[in-house]
């Protein structure tokens, strides 16, 4: 047993060091799957937030349209009658 180890020390030191690095590699690419998720979400909140806000003017420029839409009727129909 002693003879093998020895013969083959290079081979079994090697099997060990790419094991170890599979595990970091493994670990590392978990963190940066986490991380770009996180990036997804900041996105989308964020393009969730920029839409809200078009919306929002949106509605506030219909609302003064409407407004001011409905105060020349009302002219009108009392100029009128």
């Amino acid at each position: 047993m002693a003879e093998q180890l020895t013969a083959y020390w290079p081979q079994i030191l090697a099997i060990v060091g790419v094991i170890v690095m599979f595990v970091k590699l493994k670990s590392a690419v978990g963190e940066l799957r986490k991380d770009v998720d996180d990036i997804h979400k900041r996105d989308t909140y964020t393009q969730v937030v920029k839409l809200r806000a078009d919306l929002d003017a949106l509605k506030a420029s219909t609302d003064e349209k409407t407004k001011s839409l409905f105060s020349l009727w009302n002219t009108r129909i009392f100029k009128d009658g």
